[in-house]
């Protein structure tokens, strides 16, 4: 009994050695991924549905014949492989014999409840022009959508270009895929879609999606349709400290105004624009934004803009208190008031200069009919006769107030007197012995252009 036993461990072990040998070689061979390695490798391991598989993805293309007889052995052998169904559904469709190729899908699906699966039954539903039922596995699919789901978003566009549709039929509730959703929406150039999905993105008060939604917030504001992006950033102040922005008559209603806050380049914020020569920085205490010129910036830029909400035919003034350091009168460096909508010019300051410690520049505007937001720019225009800027210039507070100018005041043309450029440099040498633009120290050292996008 004894030898009886020890032979049958002898025989197993035996056994074990020789299909773990039989194994190594098949696997070897079949990692060469050559078709004749493979077949190797079937014929040593004929019950391993990985390797007809495997054979059946090298000859799809050249023998789709061979490769789906090599497909219906691999899931014959695995049925739990749903790549495999995929692909012989695919090929079966290709052939038109329709109802296997579902079928395999379908068995494709109970093996995986994972996206792949879904996604290939919502494309096969698409071709055969299914509605019911081309939703119903788009909707599973949304449910486990990768890391882009851009490509089912796509295909629902297709089937119903109407985002609250998708929504609906989609189930659309993770942050993820409704920041994607919007984005998607955004290249398709739908502003009033985006802005109706980016308002359940916001209620979803996730802090992930803070980025998409101030994202939405500039790309909707470059459309001309700063309304449909006021109540997005209302919305979004408490995340990023921020007042909310409101139209009355006794507040101003330009954001971050008085400058407590860098300028984060989003929404109504101030947008920093990038110049080579130019570089800027933030001081407290007081709070002053701060340029540098340094006489090698092109000769016209914009260097900061927002949009602002105004009350159409009511009348404003657009007051900016600043200093400069060795920057001449006549500099060139002006805001300018725009209308949102058109583009057209409202009123522009005079020249930016001022060396006596501190100065004001005014100008006054009324807001057009129809209007709801104007655009407040600061940028530099070289004038003739003149050598580009150098020195610095501290912005201390930008508002806008609704009330009448008045008389004598404010220069509604913002009309610059010009100099000789002798006369210029010699004041730009003279005005650069000062060179404080604020008291205090300064909180952010950093170039803001340099990192606004």
């Amino acid at each position: 009994m004894k030898k009886a036993i020890t032979a049958g461990c002898l025989i197993a072990l035996m056994a074990g050695i020789a299909w773990n040998l039989l194994f190594a070689v098949a696997d070897l061979s079949a990692r060469r991924n050559q078709p004749d390695g493979i077949r190797l490798a079937m014929r040593l391991m004929p019950a391993n549905g990985a390797y007809p598989a495997q054979l059946a993805d090298q000859i799809y293309a050249m023998d789709p014949t061979e490769a789906k007889s090599l497909l219906q052995r691999a899931v014959k052998l695995n049925r739990y492989d749903a790549s495999s169904w995929i692909q012989l559904a695919l090929l079966c469709e290709a052939a038109d014999d329709l109802p296997q190729a579902e079928e395999a899908l379908s068995r494709a699906a109970d093996a995986d409840s994972t996206f792949l699966p879904s996604w290939s039954l919502a494309n096969f539903y698409f071709r055969r022009q299914n509605a019911d039922r081309f939703w119903y596995w788009a909707q599973k699919a949304a449910q486990m959508a990768p890391d882009d789901a851009t490509p089912l978003l796509r295909l629902s566009w297709y089937v119903s270009p109407s985002a609250p549709e998708i929504e609906s039929r989609l189930q659309l509730k993770r942050p993820a895929i409704d920041a994607q959703f919007v984005n998607f929406l955004m290249s398709q150039d739908d502003p009033g879609a985006v802005a109706s999905a980016a308002s359940h993105l916001l209620a979803g008060n996730s802090k992930d999606s803070t980025g998409t939604l101030l994202e939405v917030c500039d790309w909707l504001i470059a459309q001309k349709r700063p309304e449909l992006a006021l109540p997005l950033w209302n919305g979004l102040v408490s995340r990023i400290s921020y007042a909310p922005v409101q139209v009355t008559s006794v507040s101003s209603p330009v954001t971050n105004g008085g400058f407590a806050n860098a300028p984060i380049s989003h929404g109504f914020d101030w947008h920093l624009i990038p110049v080579e020569g130019v570089s800027s920085f933030l001081n407290v205490n007081p709070n002053v934004l701060g340029f540098e010129f340094s006489g090698d910036e092109p000769d016209s830029f914009t260097l900061m803009n927002q949009a602002a909400p105004v009350e159409a035919r009511k009348p404003y003034v657009l007051t900016v208190d600043y200093t400069t350091s060795g920057i001449i009168p006549g500099s060139g460096i002006a805001w300018l008031v725009t209308d949102a909508r058109t583009g057209a010019v409202l009123t522009r300051t005079s020249s930016l200069s001022s060396e006596q410690g501190g100065g004001t520049a005014s100008a006054c505007f009324t807001a057009p009919d129809g209007a709801a937001f104007v655009n407040l720019s600061l940028l530099y225009q070289r004038q003739p006769g003149t050598v580009r800027v150098e020195g610095k210039l501290g912005l201390k507070g930008v508002r806008l107030s609704a009330q009448d100018c008045r008389d004598g005041k404010i220069s509604p043309t913002g009309d610059d007197s010009r100099r000789s450029e002798t006369t210029l440099k010699k004041q730009r040498m003279e005005g650069s012995r000062s060179s404080n633009l604020a008291d205090g120290p300064i909180e952010t050292s950093v170039d803001l252009l340099a990192h606004s996008s």
